[in-house]
């Protein structure tokens, strides 16, 4: 495992993950107003693996490790993000409880990689619950308490992914991650899809080019991009100093959704990104 210091390229790289997954809420919001959840899945992991194919390495010396961060990342984290963006027209609230997933990272990797947090990040930590517990009380929410469920579950298993990532061999690169994962999670998801939603050709044959669209965005911008550099991200510097900066999605994803989706931004929201916004900055002050 590498602990190197951040340089300017590894800022970068931070910065299009971020600003790549702010967008994607919005991008799954308008391909699962016209295309079932598991069933627009199926075609995100589809577009991935058909783009990504030839440029991967053979999955089998490391296949073990495939098959786990697949199950973890594909049907676990995706699926249920894609499921609670179809419970709940709140774009903001699923951004800001998906990034619970700072707090499940690290109890994950305290157990599994040994990286125990220190005090202050744990600190830290709590005011994101705390910011979450702020919102779970918006009056705007309060008939989404299944979809805000389902959302932290997302969070968990991407927690758990991040950990995963963290434990495989150094050799592997962030490409045949993203490509093997989508590949070997495309009949977890479709038989999913398959089993709870039907022939999905009955349901493409009406989505328009805004949902086909929006896939694109998705497969591209977030799975590829934004997903490689957070994978290159994780391989190269210890999960508690990189998952936590995972915590500004939400805000680019709140003022996106008020710009584009006419979302309100209410005081209470405010108040909470703040806490998280502080916890934030306590874990990332934070030597250890």
């Amino acid at each position: 495992m590498n602990n190197q210091p951040w340089k300017a390229l590894d800022i970068l790289a931070l910065a299009v993950a971020l600003l790549g997954w702010g967008g994607n809420f919005l991008a799954i919001r308008y391909a699962v107003l016209e295309i079932p959840s598991w069933t627009a899945l199926s075609m995100r992991l589809l577009l991935v693996g058909a783009l990504l194919a030839f440029f991967l390495r053979n999955p089998i010396p490391q296949l073990k490790y495939y098959l786990l961060i697949s199950l973890a990342l594909i049907p676990g984290h995706f699926g249920l993000l894609f499921l609670a963006s179809e419970l709940t027209t709140n774009v903001s609230a699923i951004s800001l409880f998906i990034q619970l997933n700072p707090a499940f990272a690290l109890l994950f990797a305290w157990m599994i990689l040994k990286e125990r947090p220190g005090r202050r990040r744990i600190i830290g930590l709590l005011m994101a619950f705390g910011a979450m517990i702020i919102l779970f009380y918006e009056p705007n929410l309060l008939g989404a308490s299944l979809a805000l469920i389902v959302a932290t579950l997302s969070a968990m298993f991407m927690g758990l992914y991040s950990v995963l990532l963290r434990s495989m061999p150094g050799q592997i690169r962030p490409i045949d991650i993203i490509g093997w994962t989508a590949i070997f999670g495309t009949p977890m998801v479709a038989s999913i899809a398959y089993y709870l939603e039907g022939s999905p050709f009955v349901t493409l044959a009406n989505v328009s080019s805004q949902g086909y669209l929006a896939v694109l965005y998705s497969t591209i911008v977030s799975s590829i991009i934004s997903h490689g550099c957070w994978a290159w991200l994780c391989r190269r510097h210890p999960v508690a100093q990189v998952v936590p900066y995972s915590l500004l999605v939400p805000i680019v994803t709140i003022s996106l959704s008020a710009l584009l989706l006419g979302e309100q931004i209410t005081a209470q929201m405010l108040i909470a990104i703040a806490v998280l916004c502080a916890g934030l900055f306590i874990i990332a002050r934070s030597k250890k």
